[in-house]
């Protein structure tokens, strides 16, 4: 087992201080660079595994403790010190790997509505880098990996289940942006509409390429949506906010965009969105059995957040208040739900965003050759695993010898610990349905299975001597699923009579897992039941027993008739 081997990135060195020192003096001092690591790829093939752990903060409950980053990216990766002692993470690289990584809808959509969301995205992020130009330099990056700009995932998404489907529309729309007057367009876009978008934002001025429109999703999971809150916890979760004095509320009512809790002495009216953000923030916090609910949606199944939207109305019945709404998302621009049910009704990619976006042109533009995306930041601890070749330096350009597994931690320096690297456990859960299988020599065998996320999926078939069977990797939406495949090994031979472990194998574009396996037989069908010696010899003697009862019966018959002639011929 190798040895961990912890050592500092010393940032300056003392010799490098005092020969600035003069220098610096004299033309004004520039700040000194800050920590960083910086990986850079000597291939385009190179992949870092990455795991970004963040301190958890004291007195805040589990529901807002920021989750543990797990990730796979291209590009140059760059861990920058903060001057709080966390660690920051930048992924420099090109355009199109940014586009690649991008998870704001699944890839198993029809190819249209992605490629309209591709524009879309690609737009956005166009006008970002336009826009913010200006303070990327002092930031260290141009662009968020979050929903507060674009939901960022790395190679993660292209590699897992139909990426190939997403990098299809990259490729088929490349360069391919909205404008508006000649000028690149933030093409927003959100999950799903109230039933119509909007023109603009709260207090902001509608824009003639953001018509309000149908949404085109009342099929979407969040078209509809219902979430019951008690009267109690309704109480509970206000005041904690600020927005109820204390006691009991015994009365919810609404009035337009406001809703009023009575009780105790109080009367309060608050706006619906004081009332959606006071239950998102602090729902599952007093509350995690509870909210957000897990049979809400239209379709019976979770919520993501307690109140879905602030489109809603409040009824109450005894000590329960149901809130009955629409939408999820901030509703201005493109309802990515309303895009694949168009697409898949068969409006093409430039149809869906005339809709969404009215007067806008799509037009076809040069791409940047980089962007500079943060993947995290406050991060007290970061391990990775380097894939594919590597040159790892400081921001003095001093070279390290890291190793290809390692774990970084911030402080007062960036500090280096060799042969640590990523250790969480798996997302993704594949399990088999049944507990055992069995088949035909020849046949083909359908065998059922469960996926936790979509993954790509292949079976892997093993007898005593080993693995005899593989099928090809095929990408399958999360839940149940089957696979079929004919029982025959590599050279199309059937498979032999016998015992076999059958495993499903999946891969999520970050972790390849496997079933517990279970025993499948191979068998032929049982030959019908032998009839006994006894049982042949009766019955192949019995044709010759009917022959002779019937020659019997024959003579006996012709002497009667011979009699009766004689008979006859005496009278």
């Amino acid at each position: 087992m190798r040895r961990a081997v912890a050592f500092l990135l010393i940032v300056l060195s003392v010799g490098m201080v005092a020969a600035r020192t003069g220098s610096a003096a004299r033309a004004g001092p520039a700040p000194p660079p800050k920590p960083r690591l910086i990986l850079t790829p000597l291939s385009s093939k190179t992949l870092f595994t990455f795991e970004g752990l963040y301190p958890q903060k004291k007195k805040v409950c589990d529901f807002k403790q920021p989750k543990p980053l797990r990730a796979k990216y291209r590009g140059r990766l760059e861990l920058v010190l903060r001057d709080d002692g966390s660690v920051g993470v930048i992924d420099a690289l090109s355009f199109s790997n940014y586009l690649r990584g991008l998870a704001e809808v699944p890839p198993s959509w029809p190819i249209e509505a992605l490629e309209a969301q591709v524009i879309a995205a690609r737009s956005y992020a166009l006008q970002s880098l336009r826009a913010t130009q200006a303070s990327a330099a002092s930031r260290g990056y141009d662009i968020c990996s979050t929903d507060q700009c674009q939901v960022y995932r790395g190679a993660s998404i292209e590699l897992g289940a139909f990426g190939e489907r997403w990098v299809q529309a990259i490729e088929s729309t490349r360069g391919r942006v909205l404008t508006y007057n000649g000028h690149v367009l933030p093409a927003y876009y959100f999950s799903t509409s109230t039933g119509t978008t909007r023109s603009s934002f709260p207090g902001g001025t509608p824009q003639p390429w953001l018509p309000s429109v149908s949404g085109n999703d009342s099929q979407a999971p969040l078209a509809h949506w219902t979430a019951t809150v008690t009267l109690g916890d309704l109480a509970r979760i206000l005041q904690a906010n600020g927005d109820w004095p204390g006691g009991t509320i015994t009365s919810v009512t609404q009035s337009g965009d406001r809703v009023t809790m009575t009780g105790s002495g109080h009367s309060v009216s608050k706006l619906r969105s004081t009332v959606e953000n006071d239950l998102n923030n602090d729902g599952p916090c007093f509350y995690p059995k509870k909210y957000p609910s897990q049979t809400g949606s239209a379709k019976k199944g979770p919520l993501p957040q307690t109140v879905p939207s602030s489109t809603y109305t409040v009824s109450q019945k005894a000590s329960t208040v149901t809130f009955t709404g629409r939408g999820w998302g901030h509703g201005v621009g493109m309802s990515q739900y309303g895009a694949n049910y168009m697409a898949a009704a068969g409006s093409s990619a430039t149809q869906i965003l005339k809709h969404f976006y009215g007067p806008a042109q799509i037009t076809t533009v040069r791409e940047p050759g980089e962007i500079r995306v943060l993947a995290a930041d406050g991060l007290n601890l970061a391990r990775i695993q380097i894939d594919g070749p590597v040159k790892v330096t400081t921001e003095t350009g001093s070279v390290l010898a890291t190793g290809n597994v390692f774990q970084v931690t911030g402080g007062k320096s960036l500090s280096v610990i060799r042969g640590i690297g990523p250790s969480l456990q798996p997302v993704l859960q594949i399990t088999l349905t049944d507990t055992a299988l069995t088949a035909l020599p020849g046949g083909t065998i359908t065998i059922p299975f469960n996926t936790s996320r979509s993954a790509r999926v292949s079976i892997e078939l093993a007898s005593a001597s080993g693995v005899v069977l593989t099928t090809n990797e095929t990408s399958y939406v999360s839940g149940q699923n089957t696979v079929s495949f004919p029982l025959k090994d590599a050279n199309n031979q059937d498979l032999p009579a016998g015992s076999y472990r059958a495993t499903v194998v999946g891969f999520d574009g970050l972790d390849h897992v496997r079933s517990t396996p279970v025993a499948l037989t191979i068998a032929a069908p049982s030959p019908p039941p032998v009839a006994s010696k006894e049982t042949k010899k009766t019955s192949s003697s019995l044709p010759y027993v009917l022959g002779a009862a019937g020659a019997l019966i024959l003579i006996a018959g012709l002497g009667l008739v011979m009699r009766r002639r004689a008979r006859a011929s005496r009278t």
